[in-house]
Formats: structure tokens, C-alpha cells, sequence
């Protein structure tokens, strides 16, 4: 075998590595799934245990396992890695990872359909019933890997399992020997870690910009330009870190086997403006910050947005001068019959031109109240159907028994993919707007 030929098999080895779920921890959709998304290079986020590269040809992000990261720097097909890059490599090559949790079997339960037969062996459908455990950490989206002689399936199951508890649910999977039938938890506990540090901050930063709105006057009289600053600042690394929280979440829980780009995420987020919703100017000053134009002058505007009698999700107030207009996104939720004070800094010729308007938006409120109901409606029916399964497998099943945890199986397997599904599409409509 030539050298050229032998390159091709590596590098095929290696794409196939970076894309595919092979790897032995929970997973995220592949880098290819997130880019159709618009994720950029940068915001790509790879498995637990790989490590991100750039391709040197095309400038696309791979996600591969340390040592090939290593390779492909090495013979040019990558960029070149940062010294930031080699210590993650070296980190993750000591860091192995152990999983979080157990799966503990609770029954095997042939289905009444027909079997098949492929070869010398008769392959049936088999309701797998089991526990999933977690130890002393929570797993924030628990991803079993079943497998028999005749299928083997990744099976994310929608919802949190708290710290040292157990989540009895099932899968249906063929196999012509049942016994041959295993699963194991995947997540080690990465992903998990780094979802509840970004809230940890999320809540933190949140907190520190209630803290310095409560310095800023809630009449005409001009605040001070320090707080100012220090709010802008604070919502600017808040909108990052929310930003990068909904990423994680939105390629965390799109279901095994859909393609991102089928889950229908609206296109558009306007609309017609929220009814009994207003804006209004609080205060305009001079910015410390000069405009690039020197015929017009910096201005900070505090300004406040105030609800009817609906709650608003994800509000965008527009701030219009003479000279041009600022989108401000308000805080995720305001509560029915309240206001919110926002800040923002706009370029004028004339502070007297400078107004307050809400923008079109009902559709993104309105298209997230549906999907957090859908949301809500599925963790109960889900939860409702496994309390059912596990009450019915804690006796000895008859043949009645064993039809209805067929059927159990079966609806939870849809429910926890329209679950999955329901909170990819809400994830990636906030990170939309």
C-alpha cells in the first residue's frame, strides 16, 4: 500500500472519529450539525474528551480525540496547535473520565410482534427496563448506550437525574438473544460540570446588575456615568455567558439521529408589537465615549420597558435617534404588570431625537410561551408514564402485565423524543434573538 493511500485511510479514519459517536461518553451533535446552524468556528462545542481542531484547507472545526489532534497539527492537515491547545491535549490524555452513574437491569420483556429471522437466528423486539443511578453529581442530560448481538442505539433520556437518585425507564431494542442485551451511562460528568458552572455565573452577574440599577435614578436626573459603565459592561458578559449556556443546551438535547437543521427553528423573529406593552425614556446623557463622527455626540440612555397583562419573553426595545437606531434585548422574562429598567448607548445630532419604542416581537414571546408549555406538558406526561412502568415492573408481570410495559415503553420512547426535541427548538430560538 503507497503512502498517499495510507494518508487517505488516516484522514478517513480521523473524520469519521471527529463526527460520528463512537466514543465511550456522552455526546453533543457533531461540529458538522452545529455549523448548519450557524455556529461559528469558535463557538463549535465538541464531546467530553475531544479536543477541537481547525481544518488548514477549508478553516472548519473537527472535534477528535487528543492524540489524533496531535497527528493532523503535525503533518500540516490542521492548523498548527496554541500552547492552550497542547495543555487541553495533555489535560484529557491524564483525564480519562469515569462515569457519574450505573444502569441497573430491571426486566427484559419480549414484544408480541413478529419476529424476523436473519441468518440461523430469529431476531425479536425486546422492551428493555432499567434503572439509571447517579453518585454524588447530577446528570444534566443522561445518555445510555444499549446493546445486543443484533442493534446497538444511544438513548438520551430527556430529562435530569438528581444526585444519588435513580431514574427507572426503558428502550425497545432487538435482539436475538436477550441476555446479550447491556446498557451503559455515558456521561462523565463534563458537561453536566460546565452547564452548572455558566448558570453559577449567569445568576452571579444577574445579581450584581440588580445591585448597581438600584444606584440609577428612576426620574430625569442624570446617573452616574460610572454605573453606567459598569452596567453596560455586566450585560455584555451576561449576554455571552447566556449565549454560550443555550449553545450547550441546544446540541445537548437534540435527539440521537435528527438532524439539527430538521428540528424547524422559526426563520424570523418579529411580529406584530406586544399588546399593553410601553417604552419610555428615563434619562439622556453625555457619554464619556466619543462618536466617531464628530458632527454628532455619544449618549447614554436609561430607559424603561413595562408589561400588560401578559407576560413578555425575550423583550427588544428599540432606541431611535436622528442619526440611528439600537436593538436592546431585556432581561429572558418580565412578569405581567411590571417594568424593567434598561441601558444602552446611541449616537445623536439632537438628544431630543433620541426615543424609546418596543419592537415587533410577539411572534418570539408567543412562540416560547407555546414551546415552554409543550415543555411542561411533556415532563409530566413522561413522568407519569415511567412512575406507571416502574410501579408495574416493582410486582411479578403476567401477560397482561408484560403487554402494558410494552406499551409504557413505547410511549415514553416517543415522549422523550418529542421532549428532546421541543427543548432543542426553544434553546435555539433564544439564542436566535
Amino acid at each position: 500500500m503507497n503512502v498517499v493511500s495510507c494518508f487517505a485511510i488516516f484522514l478517513g479514519l480521523v473524520l469519521i472519529t471527529g463526527t460520528v459517536p463512537i466514543q465511550s461518553f456522552a455526546d453533543v451533535i457533531s461540529p458538522r450539525e452545529q455549523l448548519k446552524l450557524d455556529f461559528t468556528n469558535e463557538q463549535v462545542i465538541c464531546s467530553e474528551g475531544l479536543v477541537k481542531i481547525t481544518k488548514n484547507s477549508s478553516g472548519k472545526a473537527s472535534c477528535v480525540k487528543p492524540s489524533t489532534a496531535e497527528k493532523l497539527a503535525s503533518i500540516g492537515w490542521a492548523k498548527q496547535l496554541s500552547e492552550q491547545k497542547l495543555e487541553e491535549i495533555k489535560t484529557k490524555k491524564v483525564t480519562k473520565g469515569e462515569s457519574v452513574g450505573t444502569i441497573k437491569k430491571i426486566s427484559t420483556l419480549k414484544q408480541l410482534s413478529k419476529s424476523t429471522t436473519v441468518g440461523k437466528s430469529i431476531i425479536s423486539g425486546y422492551a428493555y427496563i432499567f434503572d439509571a443511578c447517579s453518585e454524588s453529581k447530577a446528570v444534566r442530560t443522561p445518555e445510555v448506550y444499549v446493546t445486543s448481538d443484533s442493534e446497538t442505539k444511544y438513548v438520551k433520556l430527556g430529562s435530569m437525574i438528581k444526585p444519588n437518585s435513580c431514574y427507572t425507564t426503558s428502550v425497545i431494542i432487538k435482539a436475538a438473544d436477550p441476555n446479550s442485551i447491556s446498557a451503559t451511562l455515558l456521561n462523565k460528568g463534563g458537561i453536566s460540570e460546565k452547564i452548572s458552572s455558566l448558570e453559577t455565573q449567569i445568576a452571579d452577574l444577574k445579581s450584581k446588575i440588580a445591585t448597581a440599577k438600584q444606584q440609577i435614578p428612576k426620574s430625569g436626573e442624570n446617573p452616574n456615568p460610572e454605573t453606567l459603565s459598569n452596567v453596560l459592561s455586566l450585560k455584555k458578559e451576561l449576554k455571552s455567558l447566556q449565549d454560550q449556556l443555550r449553545r450547550y443546551l441546544m446540541v445537548l438535547y437534540v435527539p440521537p439521529n435528527v438532524k439539527a437543521t430538521k428540528l424547524d427553528i422559526p426563520k424570523s423573529i418579529t411580529g406584530t408589537p406586544l399588546e399593553g406593552m410601553s417604552a419610555g425614556i428615563i434619562s439622556i446623557s453625555e457619554s464619556v465615549l466619543k462618536a466617531e463622527n464628530t458632527d454628532m455626540t455619544r449618549y447614554n440612555v436609561v430607559f424603561e420597558a413595562c408589561t400588560g397583562k401578559d407576560t413578555v419573553r425575550l423583550p427588544i426595545i428599540t432606541i431611535v435617534s436622528d442619526s440611528e437606531s439600537v436593538d436592546v434585548k431585556l432581561v429572558e422574562r418580565i412578569i405581567p404588570e411590571s417594568c424593567q429598567v434598561g441601558i444602552t448607548r446611541i449616537n445623536a445630532m439632537d438628544s431630543e431625537s433620541i426615543t424609546a419604542k418596543i419592537s415587533g416581537n410577539s411572534g418570539i414571546s408567543k412562540t416560547i410561551s407555546i414551546l415552554e408549555t409543550q415543555i411542561n406538558e411533556l415532563e409530566k406526561s413522561l413522568s407519569d408514564k415511567r412512575k406507571e412502568l416502574g410501579l408495574l415492573v416493582s410486582k411479578k408481570l403476567d401477560s397482561n402485565g408484560e403487554i402494558m410495559a410494552e406499551k409504557l415503553t413505547t410511549e415514553i420512547s416517543n415522549l422523550r423524543a418529542d421532549l428532546l426535541e421541543s427543548r432543542a427548538k426553544l434553546y435555539g430560538l433564544m439564542l436566535k434573538t
